[in-house]
């Protein structure tokens, strides 16, 4: 008996030997983390050197080591973001949010991609998400200003604007989105004022020469809005875009000359461009040169068949030629397009 009492002893011992102390185990844990760190800020490091396959490797280690680490994952989606690879970038901010939902930089970029994606609804909740877990950057609020634009918020789009230029004063695009905010709301003078400042600190957005025209015009300053438009051409010879605004500022001041100069540079410059084409046209009916106004109104609908107020022009040049059925027959068009004004000429078919 006694040997027997000696024999389980020893067995006791022996398993107790192999037991691990809890303290261990949370030390071997600990460990883990801290390696699975240093591989992730390993892979930070490549990632700001533009060294991306090796970054990308580098989080892959992290996450062998320790696959709850949510920052990984949200780094490694961003390399995919920059291969195009989207729906792998997707899976793995969403493995970074599921492991982490305070984390609003995932937001961020989650809605960033949504963005690309044209998923405007959901990129603005995603983009509010973001904030409201702490991601604050001046971007955050700039591409939440231009969701809320794009879905016709004008208001909040101005706030997120503002917003974003009080967290980075010299951010010029903000300057340039705030603009347009204002010119949708119908602040004319205040548009203005911002995109003075937007080209103030980049005045390489082109853009925002051609939309400070179109304010000025709406405040009368038809002379601004072409030394504007001219500006914008001078910048990027290929904006076509300016001259045919710029023959539109001449067209109103009555400079027809001026004016047809400009639209038939556009159609030059793109063959394809139909409001080219009805600016053209109209600016040679105002001319009294009706058959060349036909033959340009003409374009301008073979290149868009659903271009309502062409029709409506076609039908005024036609009327002058003689051409009253086929004035009428386009007038008609027009009407079923959506275009109202037709209706008042429409009465003449009667």
């Amino acid at each position: 008996m006694k040997q027997i009492l000696l024999s389980i002893l020893t067995i006791l011992l022996a398993f107790n030997s192999f037991s691990q102390n809890p303290n261990s185990i949370e030390n071997e844990i600990k460990e883990i983390r801290k390696n699975a760190s240093l591989k992730y800020n390993e892979g930070v490091r490549f990632a700001k050197e533009g060294k991306y396959t090796e970054a990308h490797k580098k989080f892959d280690q992290s996450l062998f080591l320790y696959s709850d680490f949510a920052l990984p994952y949200l780094e490694r989606a961003k390399i995919k973001i920059i291969r195009q690879e989207f729906d792998l970038a997707m899976n793995d901010v969403a493995k970074a949010i599921e492991l982490n939902d305070g984390l609003g930089e995932a937001f961020y970029i989650r809605a960033y991609m949504k963005l690309l994606m044209n998923d405007h609804q959901n990129a603005l909740t995603d983009f509010t998400h973001a904030i409201q877990k702490g991601f604050t950057e001046s971007e955050s609020y700039y591409y939440r200003g231009l969701m809320n634009f794009e879905l016709g918020d004008y208001n909040s789009s101005l706030i997120d604007f503002t917003l974003a230029i009080d967290k980075n004063y010299d951010f010029a695009y903000a300057y340039n989105e705030r603009a347009s905010s204002k010119r949708m709301l119908g602040d004319f003078h205040g548009a203005i004022h911002d995109y003075k400042q937007a080209l103030a600190y980049d005045s390489t957005i082109i853009v925002a020469y051609d939309n400070r025209g179109s304010c000025k015009i709406k405040t009368g300053d038809f002379e601004g809005a072409i030394e504007d438009y001219t500006k914008a051409f001078q910048k990027d010879p290929e904006y076509y875009l300016a001259i045919n605004n710029r023959g539109s500022a001449y067209y109103q001041m009555s400079n027809y000359e001026l004016a047809l100069k400009d639209f038939t540079k556009v159609t030059e410059m793109n063959k394809e461009y139909a409001p080219g084409y009805n600016n053209l046209g109209i600016t040679k009916i105002q001319l009294a040169n009706y058959l060349g106004a036909e033959k340009d109104l003409d374009k301008a609908i073979e290149l868009d068949p659903e271009y309502g107020a062409a029709y409506v022009n076609r039908g005024y040049a036609k009327e002058f030629l003689g051409k009253f059925p086929a004035a009428c027959a386009d007038w008609k068009m027009a009407i079923e397009l959506g275009i109202e004004e037709a209706e008042k000429y429409i009465t003449e078919c009667e």
